[in-house]
Parts: structure tokens; sequence; C-alpha cells
């Protein structure tokens, strides 16, 4: 009897485990926001980004547990941002110098891929995740550091807020100009982004 009852719950924990800390891919979701920010010599400036598509790849703790662990993952984060889907506000003329900054022909997409994250929780549903990962711009990959929010929204859906400073010199870009050079763009821009994901 003893015997039997070892291998039926050998065979219950073989069943139940695969599910156990299995991981949940979370695609980009509509809602996303995105933008990117900076300053000129005549005013400060904001384009949004109107394409964003990727993942977020976590442990299914972070969203079937009642109260989040600093022992739940975030695994994977795969991001690709389209260059000419980033709108300026001062209209189509912007819009050029920033995609010919961003060298569109040659590099179309701005990407993002997570190297490492580690999670501390806030509350029951919110956390902080320190984050490394390698942000390619006009084709130069360089890493980066980044403290990301996140909350748990409901069992399928999850939020991502942050902010991102970062030179454009450190990717080989010029910063856009116009008139002549009379008006100049500074270096540093922010990108700041509140990332919806969820499963499909």
């Amino acid at each position: 009897m003893k015997t039997k009852l070892i291998f039926l719950l050998i065979g219950l924990w073989i069943y139940v485990s695969p599910v156990v800390g299995q991981d949940v891919r979370l695609n980009v979701k509509e809602g996303t926001k995105m933008t990117v920010s900076g300053t000129s010599t005549l005013h400060d400036w904001v384009c949004t980004v109107n394409e964003v598509r990727g993942f977020v790849l976590v442990k299914t703790g972070l969203l079937s547990e009642e109260k989040i662990k600093k022992s739940d993952k975030v695994l994977e984060v795969n991001i690709t941002v389209t260059v000419k889907s980033i709108i300026s506000e001062r209209g189509s003329t912007m819009d050029g110098k920033t995609w010919k900054a961003l060298k569109s022909e040659e590099h179309p997409n701005i990407k993002f891929k997570l190297t490492s994250a580690k999670i501390k929780p806030l509350t029951d549903n919110t956390f902080l995740v320190d984050t490394k990962g390698n942000l390619i711009i006009a084709g130069i990959k360089r890493e980066i550091e980044m403290r990301v929010e996140g909350k748990r929204v409901d069992a399928s859906t999850m939020l991502f807020e942050g902010k991102q400073k970062i030179n454009m010199k450190d990717y080989d870009m010029e910063p856009p100009s116009a008139l002549f050079g009379t008006i100049e763009t500074g270096e540093e821009v922010e990108i700041a982004f509140e990332l919806i994901v969820g499963k499909e």
C-alpha cells in the first residue's frame, strides 16, 4: 500500500510540476505609451512613439501569487520601436530631421533586450525592477541600467513604467538642427514609457 501511495505522489508531482513556475509570455498591448523629449536653443520638444512591439517573459508567480516576492522573476524583455513611427508635435520637418539623426534608412528600428533584472517588492501588487540591458540605436549597441516600476494589473496584465536619459553622441548621432544651424537640439534626450503587456 505504501509503495502504491509513493508512486501516486510521484505521478502527481510530475503532473503538477511543469505548471508550477511556468514561464509566461506577455505581449505589448494597446494602450502602451512612449515619448522622446529634449531641449533646443529655441524650445523644448516632445515626440510620440506610435509603434512599439515586443514581449516580457515572467515567471508565473509574478502574475498568480497573492503577494509579489523578491524571488519572483522578470526573465526576458525584448522591445522594438519603429523609428518612422516617432512623430513630433512640431510637424513633418522635425520628423524628417529626427529620422535622419536616427539613421532610419539603414537602421529602421530601435531595440532593447534585457540582460538582467532584480525585483524589489513595494506592495502586494507593485514592485521596482533594477534592470540592465542592451539598447541599440542607429545601429550602435550600448549597455544601460534602468530602474522600472512594475504593477500587476490583473492575472493576465502588467504595467511597466520608466524613464531613461541618453546622450545622442553615445550612439554616434548628430543632434538635429534647423534654420541653417541657428536652432540646435541638445545632445541629451529622455525616453519615457508606460508599457502595458498581457496574455493573448
